[in-house]
């Protein structure tokens, strides 16, 4: 008898990808292995965490004039993420990443001011110097981390491939994103969980996701708090400090990273900015503040 459906793991850009495809025709191991060959395509490709990548070249060849050569893959996603950066009044910015280690767990800095002011001068997304001869950084100990990025755009590229397939129901979940094909194979709708605050504790609702993307950026359960008040993990290329905007914000669109760039950018905002600018997209969104309310219309009642 043949399995209603296959499924897989593997583990890729830093996290475990779940893959469930339709195996209806019998095909479904087939394109499960194309669906993670193309996974491991791009993170050799693109993973800042792979000496070999290209966003691994980039950052080894910091501050020595060395160009590395782009391909047409690799410009469209560097317009994607400096139309991203615009967007986000220049906050967000794959060059952070150096930041992360002036902060404990616990969100406590632990760099001096003088510190901080070093590291401020390796991060900026414009100081990358990006030709038709390539693309380079100019000092010493900068680098690049495209991953949250790369992440929704491998998952929408595996959507493409099973499409063109035939795939009429599958599921790609990947960390805090997901998009999928059409519904279950037994006609039951796709649904992600999403961890919300209730009281002290942490509750879970489950979102239908029908031929649609899904993106979470924020973790409330990793928030910091500096001076009596709650932040996000995201820093500003500016000053290095916790944005005052969202600690967590969902949503759901046609592709996995156009759900990405909403959340990422709402995210960035002020609080009252972020969810004016998801209301004004008019994607489902769910939101939730620096005093861990939820808002938004897959917010719970």
């Amino acid at each position: 008898m043949i399995a209603e459906k296959s499924e897989g793991r593997i583990i890729a850009l830093g996290s475990s990808c779940h893959l469930v495809v339709d195996n209806r025709a019998d095909q479904g191991e087939e394109c499960l292995s194309l669906a993670q060959d193309e996974i491991l395509r791009i993170e050799d490709k693109f993973s800042a965490y792979k000496s070999e990548s290209i966003i691994g070249r980039i950052n080894q060849e910091a501050g020595t004039g060395c160009l590395t050569p782009l391909d047409a893959e690799t410009r469209s996603l560097f317009q994607y993420v400096a139309a991203l950066r615009e967007e986000s009044k220049n906050l967000f910015d794959p060059t952070t990443r150096l930041l992360q280690d002036c902060y404990s767990e616990d969100g406590r800095l632990l760099a001096s001011q003088a510190q901080l002011q070093g590291i401020l001068k390796l991060v900026g997304w414009s100081k990358l110097e990006n030709s038709a001869d390539g693309a380079r950084l100019p000092e010493k100990g900068m680098l690049i981390d495209l991953n949250s990025c790369i992440r929704p755009y491998a998952m929408d590229s595996v959507r493409k491939l099973l499409i063109k397939q035939g795939v009429e129901n599958a599921l790609i979940e990947m960390d805090h994103d997901a998009v999928t094909i059409g519904k279950q194979p037994d006609g039951a709708n796709w649904l992600i969980g999403v961890r919300l605050p209730r009281g002290t504790r942490a509750a879970i609702t489950r979102l239908k996701l029908n031929h649609r993307g899904f993106a979470l950026r924020g973790n409330f359960e990793r928030r910091v708090t500096l001076g009596g008040e709650r932040f996000s993990r995201a820093l500003s290329p500016i000053d290095g400090q916790p944005v005052p905007g969202l600690v967590s914000v969902a949503v759901i669109a046609d592709t996995c990273l156009t759900a990405c760039s909403a959340a990422s950018i709402a995210r960035m905002k002020t609080e009252q900015a972020g969810m004016k600018w998801l209301e004004n997209l008019g994607f489902p969104w769910l939101a939730i503040d620096r005093e861990l309310n939820c808002h938004g219309p897959l917010a719970p009642n």
